[in-house]
């Protein structure tokens, strides 16, 4: 590395894996906003009435048994296809069937009524406009926390970025000098530095001591960090960095410390 390079590669990684969020999320929510604009365009099917079977003298249930499933249901099945399950991000993220997706978003229970079921009731359809809105307010919750995150991961790095550049040109001159007051002076100015990247770090970790993750499905109370970066190597990769920059930071104080012995 050259004495005006800089480099934050965790955080780097971090806002790669923050952005790709922030798209599928943003891309979901238009989706669900989609998907429940043509569910209410849908008309639920009646309570069908049972027949009566006049030459065996009782009730029929023709009309309440159906193998396939009705023109209603039919829609609501291909509206959820055409909006959620037609996300870029579809099957590399989820590679699910309808039945599967239907039942992580909504519950097992709604999901398989609707994937495997034979009528859109009313019931089905008031439970499904309610489930569909709890989907599209998640990530309406969660959308503005991936954006806060990014900007705090952006100000982590411009913040490294300049300390680690006063840093190395303070370091270098350090190497070439062996005035004992010139070194005292370099050391006050590492001092200086060393704050600016500690109050990084403690503004780092009280927001993320001071948020949890929206209650989106598959993540629920976990943080936010561990649900972004848990497959990451760091899980706080801001810190890592801040941590990296620092023993950088204090190298550079010892030497001066060292040299004017």
């Amino acid at each position: 590395m050259s004495d005006t390079e800089t480099s934050q590669p965790r955080i780097e990684q971090a806002l790669a894996v923050v952005q790709k969020e922030i798209d599928c999320i943003e891309a979901e929510l238009m989706a669900f906003r989609r998907f429940r604009t043509r569910l209410v365009s849908i008309e639920p099917t009646g309570q069908s009435a049972a027949t009566v079977d006049t030459s065996a003298g009782g009730m029929s249930a023709l009309g309440t048994r159906q193998s396939k499933p009705d023109t209603s249901l039919r829609a609501v099945r291909e509206a959820y296809q055409e909006t959620i399950m037609a996300v870029p991000h579809f099957e590399a993220e989820y590679d699910d069937s309808l039945e599967a997706n239907m039942s992580m978003e909504f519950g097992t229970e709604l999901g398989t009524q609707i994937a495997t079921g034979t009528r859109l009731t009313p019931r089905l359809h008031e439970a499904l406009l309610t489930a569909s809105e709890g989907a599209r307010d998640e990530r309406e919750t969660l959308l503005p926390a991936l954006e806060r995150e990014r900007e705090s991961l952006q100000s982590v790095r411009n913040t490294l970025d300049d300390c680690e550049r006063r840093g190395s040109a303070l370091g270098a001159n350090a190497r070439r000098t062996t005035d004992s007051v010139r070194l005292d002076s370099i050391d006050n100015q590492l001092a200086e530095i060393e704050i600016d990247c500690e109050s990084a770090a403690a503004t780092r970790q009280q927001l993320l001591h001071g948020r949890s993750a929206a209650a989106l499905s598959g993540i629920g109370g976990t943080s936010l960090v561990r649900y972004l970066y848990g497959d990451c190597l760091v899980t706080c990769p801001a810190l890592a960095d801040i941590v990296a920059c620092l023993d950088t930071i204090r190298r550079h104080r010892r030497y001066c410390l060292v040299s004017t012995c």
